[in-house]
């Protein structure tokens, strides 16, 4: 008997809205295995999987844009297999919503389709009366024709995905020639002209004959370089290598697996041999390594840390040595046998790879190169996926297709995009491919430009010009090679234009992905490059502006700002042009202006204040003052840290009495034993933290100019403010990727313990705020400032007794610190610890560790701890608290860290 009702395959990107319809499978009262539920930890999860797999009623394999990852692949061919022995046996292809349906799941009897969104009863219905293997009914039934009916056996201007091997025709002496040349060496290179089909030919045509007609499994990974190969790599290897690591801690690793492929403390051969070792039965690894000429158009420069002196420094590596350092790894692992390589390079490109000697002498004799396509195999590529529908072409038309094609590579896209419309003809009505249809299209060159034109036309005049600037940054001019498509991450576009990325990418223009987290956009096709007149026209218009822009691109990854000739061409173009430069590019420029018209003002303060307003308005560019800043401080030392002693105390306060400024929150009082920690001495800085949002492309928060009058070191050592909960946390992840070590926020019951330091009156100096002892250790509201900042609207009273030099926060380490040797626990800014806010501390956790747990705990509240400079006295006090919303931000709020062994 069935353990569990249905088992959900899903990709990772998918989890939410599977999550979402398990829940609701749940309450139909089927049994769901989904592997957030039902894995437990600490067990294999592969072997947790299979077991599964065999003990469930049934599969629902859940597809989503993009294709199949790399697990979900498995428990797909697990599923069909079983199927195949047990004929009886469901395996339901579920369509979420922009799913592009995996052809090859076509022979399936039931299909359901959420592309509508998850709220629709009438495929919920589908789905639970397959699951318990009962008749749809004639209603059900009918809805499930229309799903199919509505599935598209032509790719357009997107690739064969090896779930669509089924419908791939027409390339089988390639591949059985790519197949040949496997099995001579570890190497191979398909090399062809654009819209050759290159892409479909290893993914549709060689994968699946490698699963299907060899020996022994292979473990096949599919990436595009992008523009961090290293990290692309990574991101593949991770999900192989840690199945079960959450997302958080992979997208942490991706980045320091990939610093480490990159200096070569791990090389690609190792990883590969690691991930065979954890997969018993599993003998070979394939990489393909799909348009590999990325390497040579899209590579950034690339920040490297390095140990010097005991010191963490960043060394920019150039691209063209990331790619060559990329290639060398690749060549060494394929030589040590751990590993098949099969690329695909663009003609034109193919000089690039082999101006590379050691490339150049491996891709000798192992080359397929894939031309155009014979009248039979395209006639083949033509018919066949038709018939496998029952459908077929009116007379002639094929003939018509295939003249029109002729013997150009580049226009086999053109046809698949035509075969995509016919098969959408909404006069054909489930009939025979029209004439009519083809010949009201435009034919084979009439087609992609009637298409684009018409989503062009519909387009209001503003949404028109947006559109221009939005394909103009998706393509990289070719000086010496023709132009190429480029890969552009969302979050670099123009505010502007993103509002057309999801309509276009619904038109086929465009096609969106998240290769490592990151969601990316680029054009569906080169064909639109070559073929599209209006963008044709675009690009003639403005190359010159186009190929400067590329300059510009390769200056900003140098860290520095703009200075004499290149200054002088960027203020002519930001004038002219400046509606076409994106967010990035604006702010940049004019960083670079705000920087020159400061340095011949020689004025530090108006230079400062120049700087501030240009970044305030550009939000999230961090420009550096000093080339050598990062060079001067490393973004960590050891010496920061204070190891906490293990110890136990008193937490909270004790019952109220008159005149006590504790607040109920804070009871009952409650004892904790703590083990050792190290904390911070200091609170993160604005140094500390501007570096890493210039690392990770963040908005900068504001100083809100609290340093004014003090000089460029003080300014830097203030106390970070205006951060949020969820971006403490990401800063302490970007540092433990950084560093090799492990930082997180403090428990609450480590932030008190440290911040008592081993006392137990209100303030780690005694009970009263004080004249003397306050003013030494705590930076709170003083009595200089207060009628200030009282006439000013603030509401605040009982001030401490001090007169110093700070009317907001303190640079870190002025003032004494505590026993233990931490500065301003009390006073300066609140600090974000890990704890979810509960109304007291009844059933919190003994042992110090992070209360997560209870009724109150939510995601609207996390606790702050310690007051800050805009405070009275009774904020200052060991054991006040409150609680935040973890994305507020404010002028008196920040964090310290601490770093685990």
């Amino acid at each position: 008997m069935a353990t569990y009702d249905v088992f959900l395959s899903y990709p990772t990107r998918l989890h939410r809205e599977v999550a979402e319809l398990a829940g609701k499978l749940a309450g139909a009262g089927l049994k769901v295995f989904l592997d957030r539920w039902n894995l437990v930890p600490g067990q294999p999860w592969p072997k947790a999987l299979e077991r599964a797999l065999s003990q469930c009623g049934a599969v629902a394999v859940c597809l989503g844009p993009g294709e199949l990852g790399p697990w979900q692949q498995r428990e797909r061919d697990f599923a069909l297999d079983r199927q195949a022995r047990e004929p009886e046996f469901p395996v339901i292809p579920v369509l979420f919503p922009d799913a592009e349906p995996a052809l090859g799941f076509l022979g399936q009897i039931t299909w359901v389709d959420f592309r509508g969104g998850l709220d629709q009863a009438l495929p919920l219905a589908i789905l639970c009366r397959a699951i318990r293997r009962e008749p749809p009914g004639p209603e059900l039934a009918e809805r499930i024709r229309e799903t199919l009916a509505a599935i598209n056996p032509y790719k357009g201007l997107a690739y064969f995905r090896e779930e669509d091997a089924a419908f791939f025709f027409g390339r089988e002496l390639a591949v059985a020639a790519l197949l040949g040349k496997l099995r001579q060496g570890n190497l191979v290179a398909v090399v062809g002209a654009s819209g050759s089909g290159k892409s479909s030919l290893v993914r549709a045509g060689l994968i699946p004959r490698l699963r299907r007609d060899t020996g022994s499994p292979w473990e096949i990974l599919t990436l595009v370089p992008g523009d961090r190969p290293f990290y692309s790599l990574a991101a593949g290897f991770l999900p192989l290598l840690e199945p079960e690591q959450g997302e958080n801690d992979r997208l942490i690793e991706t980045g320091r697996q990939a610093e480490a492929l990159l200096n070569g403390s791990v090389q690609i051969r190792d990883v590969v041999e690691r991930i065979l070792a954890k997969q018993p039965g599993t003998e070979r690894f394939l990489l393909v390594v799909d348009q590999w000429e990325e390497l040579y158009t899209l590579v950034q420069d690339i920040s490297e840390r390095r140990d010097t002196r005991s010191e963490l420094i960043a060394e920019a590596v150039p691209a063209a040595e990331v790619a060559g350092r990329f290639v060398d790894q690749l060549l060494a692992a394929t030589a040590a046998g751990a590993l098949t390589v099969v690329l695909t390079l663009r003609g034109d490109f193919v000089g690039k790879a082999i101006g590379y000697r050691p490339l150049a002498d491996r891709m000798q004799d192992a080359q397929v190169l894939l031309g155009p396509m014979a009248e039979a195999e395209l006639r083949e590529a033509v018919e066949k996926p038709a018939e496998r529908l029952h459908t077929r072409f009116e007379s002639g038309l094929v003939d018509r297709l295939l003249e029109d094609v002729g013997r150009e590579p580049g226009h086999l896209p053109l046809l698949e995009f035509v075969l995509q419309r016919l098969w959408t003809d909404p006069e054909r009505q489930g009939g025979d491919l029209r004439n009519a249809a083809y010949d009201t299209m435009g034919k084979l060159q009439g087609a992609l430009t009637q298409t684009a034109d018409d989503i062009y036309g519909k387009l209001k005049p503003a949404e028109q010009e947006q559109a221009r600037r939005l394909f103009l940054q998706l393509v990289k001019p070719g000086e010496e090679a023709a132009d190429t498509r480029r890969r552009a991450r969302l979050d670099e576009l123009g505010e502007e234009v993103r509002s057309l990325v999801a309509p276009l990418t619904r038109a086929r223009l465009l096609v969106t992905d998240r290769p490592g987290g990151a969601e990316t956009v680029e054009m569906s096709h080169e064909a639109l490059i070559r073929h599209w007149g209006r963008f044709g026209d675009w690009l003639r218009a403005d190359r010159g502006f186009l190929l400067w822009r590329e300059s510009l691109k390769a200056l900003m990854e140098e860290g520095g700002l703009l200075r004499d000739a290149h200054l002088a061409k960027a203020r002519g173009y930001y004038q002219e042009r400046r509606a076409d430069l994106n967010g990035r590019e604006r702010c940049y420029i004019e960083a670079s202006i705000a920087s020159e018209e400061a340095k011949r003002r020689r004025v530090r303060r108006l230079a400062a204040a120049v700087f501030a307003a240009v970044l305030g308005a550009c939000g999230w560019l961090y420009v550096r003052l000093d080339a050598e800043w990062e060079k001067r401080r490393p973004i960590y030392r050891e010496e920061d840290y204070v190891l906490i002693p293990a110890g136990s105390f008193q937490m909270g306060s004790g019952e109220k009495q008159e005149g006590d400024e504790s607040s109920d929150s804070e009871r009952p009082l409650h004892a904790v034993t703590i083990k050792a920690f190290r904390l911070s001495k200091y609170e993160v800085t604005f140094e500390e933290y501007d570096r890493f949002a210039y690392a990770t492309g963040r908005r900068p928060p504001s100083d809100q100019g609290y340093g004014a009058g003090m000089g460029e070191a003080e300014e830097r050592r203030l106390p970070v403010i205006n951060v949020s909960w969820d971006e403490a946390m990401a800063y302490a992840g970007w540092l433990s990727q950084q560093t090799g070590r492990h930082f997180r926020l403090p428990s609450e019951a480590e932030w008190e313990f440290a911040a008592r330091a081993g006392t137990d009156t209100r303030r780690p100096w005694g009970d009263d705020a004080g004249h003397g002892e306050a003013c030494r250790y705590a930076n709170g509201l003083d009595r200089k400032h207060f009628g200030d900042l009282k006439s000013s609207g603030y509401n605040v009273f009982d001030p401490l007794a001090c007169d110093d030099d700070f009317l907001f926060t303190a640079p870190v380490g002025r003032l004494l610190p505590n026993r233990f040797g931490l500065y301003d626990m009390l006073g300066n800014v609140w600090e974000w610890v890990a704890d979810c806010m509960h109304d007291d501390y009844r059933g919190a956790p003994a042992d110090g560790s992070v209360w997560q747990e209870g009724l109150d705990c939510s995601p609207r509240f996390r606790v702050v701890r310690g007051g800050s400079w805009n405070d009275q006295a009774s904020a200052l006090r060991s054991a006040a608290r409150d609680r935040l919303s973890p994305d507020d931000r404010d002028n008196d709020l920040g964090f310290r860290l601490v770093q685990d062994p």
